[in-house]
C-alpha cells in the first residue's frame, strides 16, 4: 500500500471521496489527511470519539483502543477489519483508564464537540505517559468570517447545526492546553479561507431540512442511484471544484489547525 505522503492533493481528495458521498465533507476530510500524515503515531494510540474509523481507516493501520460516546458507532469501528485492538462505549470526559497509560491520544474533529473542554482536555493529559503527545484537529472561531451568508446569525445557525461547542482563536486553543498540562503545544494551520468559503457553499444548502429530511440525505440517495461511470464523472467534477483550495498550502488565513501537545516529563 502506498504511504499517504506519496499521495497528490488529488488523490487524497479522491481517496477521501471513497468513503464520504458528501462532497464538502470529503473536501475537508481531505484537508485534515493532507495535515495528518506527517504526525508520528507513537504506540499504544487511544482514539476519542472514533466514530465508524472511516477517516481513520485511511490514515492508520492500527489504533490499540477506540472510544465513542455512541455503541452504533462502535458496532461499526468492529468491523474495521482489525484497525482496533480494543473498542469500548465511553465519555471522554471520563475516561476509564490508568494515569499514563498512552503515548498518543488521536481526536480529529471532536473536542470541539464536547461539552466541558477543560475536562476533555484534562483526561486527554492524564491518560497520557510523560512525553505522549495529543494529536488533535479543531476549527477555528475565523471560520465564521467564511461563510456562504456574512451574519451572527447564520454562524449560530451553522455552529448549532455542526454541533460545535467550542469555536475558540488558535492563542486560545493554545491557552486551553496549557491550562490542562500540556507543556509545549505546536499548531499547523490546514484549512484555508478559500477552503471554507467553498466548503459552506456546498455544505450549507445540504444541511437545509430537519431530521432524515434534508438535502444532504437526498443527495446522497440519489448519488447511489447513478451509474458508476456517471457517478465518478460526478466525483471529478467536485474534485475540479476543491481542488485549487486544497493545494493553498499553507494557508494565509486558517480556518482550522492541527495540534500536537506534548505532555511533559
Amino acid at each position: 500500500m502506498r504511504a499517504l505522503l506519496d499521495y497528490s492533493d488529488a488523490e487524497l481528495l479522491g481517496l477521501a471521496q471513497t468513503i464520504y458521498d458528501v462532497p464538502s465533507l470529503a473536501a475537508w476530510r481531505a484537508a485534515e489527511l493532507k495535515a495528518l500524515r506527517r504526525c508520528a503515531f507513537a504506540s499504544p494510540v487511544l482514539e476519542i470519539g472514533c466514530g465508524s474509523g472511516r477517516f481513520t481507516s485511511l490514515l492508520l493501520s492500527r489504533v490499540d483502543w477506540g472510544v465513542d460516546l455512541n455503541p452504533r458507532e462502535i458496532k461499526l469501528c468492529a468491523g474495521r477489519n482489525g484497525l482496533y485492538g480494543r473498542l469500548s462505549c465511553m465519555d471522554a470526559r471520563r475516561l476509564k483508564f490508568a494515569n499514563g497509560v498512552f503515548a498518543t491520544v488521536f481526536a480529529n474533529c471532536v473536542v470541539e464537540h464536547i461539552p466541558d473542554l477543560a475536562r476533555v482536555l484534562g483526561e486527554c493529559r492524564r491518560v497520557l505517559r510523560p512525553g505522549g503527545v495529543l494529536i488533535a484537529t479543531v476549527p477555528l472561531i475565523e471560520m465564521n468570517r467564511h461563510l456562504l451568508l456574512r451574519g451572527a446569525w447564520y454562524a449560530r445557525l451553522r455552529a448549532q447545526q455542526l454541533q460545535h461547542r467550542h469555536l475558540l482563536a488558535e492563542d486560545a486553543w493554545v491557552a486551553a492546553l496549557c491550562k490542562a498540562g500540556f507543556t509545549t503545544v505546536q499548531t499547523t494551520p490546514y484549512l484555508s479561507a478559500q477552503m471554507c468559503e467553498l466548503w459552506d457553499r456546498v455544505d450549507g444548502p445540504l444541511c437545509m431540512g430537519a431530521g432524515p429530511l434534508t438535502l444532504g440525505r437526498a443527495y446522497r440517495f440519489g448519488l447511489r442511484l447513478l451509474p458508476i461511470r456517471w457517478r465518478c464523472k460526478l466525483n471529478r467534477q467536485w474534485q475540479d471544484y476543491f481542488i485549487s483550495a486544497l493545494r493553498n498550502d499553507p494557508p494565509a488565513t486558517p480556518c482550522a489547525i492541527l495540534i500536537q501537545a506534548r505532555a511533559g516529563d
